[in-house]
């Protein structure tokens, strides 16, 4: 994609971008993080013809990000956020619950070193942000300062990305401590990896508490719309507006905050790649089970290989979390046959990592969520039209990476572009991808040969 200003090549569905939506989230009320909530009421729908100077699709970290920044910049303007489903239970409230200060694909690359140092930069700001907002506004999310294990199960996978995070790490100047398996052991409670690095920076919490707290502290100047899935959009022209299935907005400006389902609006199609993911939650630990485990009171491990290893925590409320599964979803669907397959492999990989445990590690909750990365980890980002921007792609890192690209897309909508914007694309925008068939065979085999070598890391 070129520069941020610049329009994309290959947004557009007609002379005047009207576009009926293809493909809608689906909520399948499955969401284990939001199942531990209380209840709360949604938002009204949008309802009848209604006017405003600025229109958000998404009501993710992206979304509410930019609602709030063009609240702050646009006093006295009308903002309208539009929502498909119910906060929280989209993929904002389905990830990991990680928000990572720290880049953690490792490269050997010249380029590498000054690109982390400007993503570190960006992420600290966007984790600043939210905790300001956590404590303004009493977000009650199991917001925790735990930092995070970056493990790997094998020899092998430690020598090829462990040893070159550290360089980097030690090229950035930030603090880290190599983990052997015997320490890991000692603060788990799982002799599992081979060795870990760990990170002090990253925050913990239940995503879907922390989407709902950033949703219900909105600016007043902000109307939120939820069960509001758009279904037709003219994002130009003389007059452009937005349709969902009860309503009709007409806006001076618009921005798209809607990650994996963008090519469903034109925007983006040949841009980002989305994928599909399972997690569960068990049932909490005994209090047995919980005292077999390390020092370590809760604790966050991302893999070392991306692909193939899986995502572990130990909750503020004592259950484990798993996440695995990495497929390629263009349709963004899946079927019974798959998530029953994902849910008993996550049983199993609880098993080897915790068998020590005693007793069964029951799943109390299974879900699946999607993402969209690039080919070149760069994000998604940019003017669309004279009216429209767009932010999309987290690779991954969406919490803070969508945070910041929220407030960065509503900047750039209000002609700001900031050393902080240059930082966040220092990697550019995501780079073209064939089309389909082409594009699904060469996933497909980029899968096949990344599963392939971290087979022993799952």
């Amino acid at each position: 994609m070129p520069a941020a200003t610049s329009r994309s090549p290959d947004t557009s569905s007609g002379p005047d971008m009207r576009r009926l939506i293809d493909r809608l989230p689906n909520d399948d009320h499955t969401n284990g993080w939001s199942a531990l909530l209380p209840g709360r009421l949604p938002r009204p729908s949008l309802v009848g013809e209604q006017e405003f100077d600025w229109v958000v699709i998404g009501a993710g970290y992206a979304g509410l990000a930019a609602a709030r920044r063009l609240a702050a910049l646009r006093s006295g303007e009308s903002i309208a956020v539009v929502e498909s489903g119910v906060v929280g239970e989209n993929a904002s409230g389905r990830n990991s619950g990680f928000a990572i200060d720290l880049p953690h694909t490792p490269s050997n690359a010249a380029a590498s070193v000054e690109q982390g140092r400007r993503a570190i930069r960006v992420g600290r700001f966007a984790l600043a942000e939210l905790e300001r907002l956590i404590q303004d506004h009493r977000i009650a999310c199991d917001w925790e300062r735990r930092g995070r294990y970056h493990a790997a199960v094998t020899g092998e996978i430690a020598s090829k990305v462990l040893d070159i995070y550290a360089a980097n790490l030690r090229a950035w100047g930030e603090a880290f401590e190599p983990l052997t398996r015997d320490e890991l052991e000692n603060r788990l409670g799982t002799r599992y990896y081979h060795s870990a690095i760990y990170t002090p920076g990253t925050c913990l919490m239940n995503p879907a508490a922390l989407v709902r707290g950033l949703a219900d502290s909105l600016p007043p100047e902000v109307e939120l719309f939820e069960n509001s899935p758009v279904i037709e959009v003219e994002f130009d022209g003389p007059s452009p507006f937005v349709r969902t299935t009860a309503g009709r907005i007409r806006f001076g400006k618009l921005i798209l905050a809607v990650n994996a389902f963008a090519p469903s609006f034109g925007v983006f199609r040949d841009r980002q790649i989305p994928v599909l993911l399972f997690a569960s939650l068990t049932q909490p630990l005994t209090s047995e089970q919980h005292a077999r485990l390390g020092a370590d009171e809760s604790w966050g491990i991302t893999p070392a290989h991306g692909v193939a290893g899986s995502t572990l925590r130990l909750t503020a409320d004592k259950r484990l979390l798993i996440r695995q599964g990495f497929d390629y979803s263009p349709s963004l669907t899946t079927n019974e046959a798959r998530r029953d397959a994902a849910r008993v492999k996550h049983t199993e990989l609880l098993a080897r990592r915790f068998a020590h445990l005693g007793g069964t590690l029951d799943i109390e909750h299974f879900w699946m969520g999607w993402l969209a990365v690039s080919h070149n980890h760069a994000p998604a980002f940019g003017q669309i039209s004279d009216n429209v921007y767009a932010a999309a792609c987290c690779n991954g890192s969406g919490i803070v990476r969508h945070t910041a690209a929220g407030m960065l897309i509503a900047e750039l909508a209000n002609g700001q572009r900031s050393e902080l914007t240059d930082d966040f694309l220092v990697q550019g925008t995501a780079s073209y991808i064939p089309p389909r068939p082409i594009r699904d065979i060469g996933v497909h085999l980029t899968l096949m040969r990344e599963r392939a070598s971290g087979r022993h890391e799952i």
